[in-house]
């Protein structure tokens, strides 16, 4: 065999090393941007720790409360990997080049400090907290109403399910009858510090964090998996990715798929949440 000139072999010696050094650096180059809807950061977090150990070779950025409306509009505009999503798309966004895949549902809690000692609440109790015709707990104390913004998740869910909440809310934000919260982790954490307060969180987010949350009853039916899961408790969220159609890349493929498969559901399952 004819030996290549000692130039020659030395200068496609380092062409070969560098072309494996860039090939290396491109499949690490991508970095998975996730951002959304705070009802889904539990769960998402409790999920990157286990998918970044099968997958090191990923980079994955922390993920980060936008909103569903945010997701929505990040995910269309190319700015964001994957948005997380825990409402049903809206007529003009179902016009987008959007894909959406669940892979959780948590039951949506009515909770309250853990010093209330009320027990749950009915639906027509709610609806005079919301009416202001009820401003007491059982033991007499005031009751400090925590809500969210028009349009918020937590808000569509009560909105269909409740017969008359609708009304009820969009009459106290005319009268800006309550303080409003805008993100799910300023809500639980003001509802595990003021006293008397009254707010809502998740199943999935009060067990995944250990947080000290009064979990309340509503109609007499506690939040559990087991009772959201056969429909005896009816305020439940679908959480979900969304990516733009044709422009989902293999990191993100990858996560998904690892999201809504048996191991990553089994270890949803173990902090509260259900299966999609």
């Amino acid at each position: 065999m004819k030996r290549l000139p000692d130039g020659i072999l030395a200068r496609t010696v380092l062409l070969a090393v560098a072309l494996g050094l860039l090939l290396a650096m491109e499949s690490r180059a991508e970095t998975l941007v996730v951002a959304g809807s705070g009802s889904n950061l539990s769960a998402t977090r409790i999920l990157i720790r286990e998918f970044l150990r099968q997958h090191p070779e990923i980079d994955l950025a922390e993920p980060t409360n936008v909103g569903s409306s945010g997701a929505v509009r990040a995910v269309a505009e190319g700015a964001i990997s994957l948005g997380l999503i825990s409402r049903p798309l809206r007529d003009a966004e179902r016009q987008l080049p959007l894909t959406v895949v669940p892979f959780a549902r948590t039951a949506l809690v009515i909770g309250a400090h853990p010093g209330v000692a009320d027990r749950g609440l009915t639906s027509a109790e709610l609806l005079a907290i919301y009416r202001g015709t009820k401003s007491t707990w059982g033991n007499g104390r005031q009751i400090i109403v925590l809500t969210r913004e028009p349009g918020d998740s937590t808000i569509e869910v009560l909105e269909e399910k409740i017969p008359g909440f609708r009304e009820v809310y969009q009459q106290s934000i005319r009268a800006n009858r309550w303080t409003i919260i805008m993100k799910d982790e300023i809500m639980n954490r003001r509802l595990r510090q003021l006293p008397d307060a009254l707010g809502f969180s998740d199943v999935g987010a009060i067990t995944s964090q250990r947080l000290a949350i009064k979990v309340l009853r509503f109609n007499g039916v506690a939040p559990t998996p087991e009772n959201a899961a056969s429909g005896a408790y009816p305020l439940v969220k679908t959480l979900s990715f969304a990516y733009r159609r044709g422009k989902v890349t293999p990191a993100a493929k990858a996560f998904i798929a690892f999201a809504r498969s048996a191991t990553a559901q089994s270890i949803l399952r173990r902090h509260g949440y259900l299966g999609y």
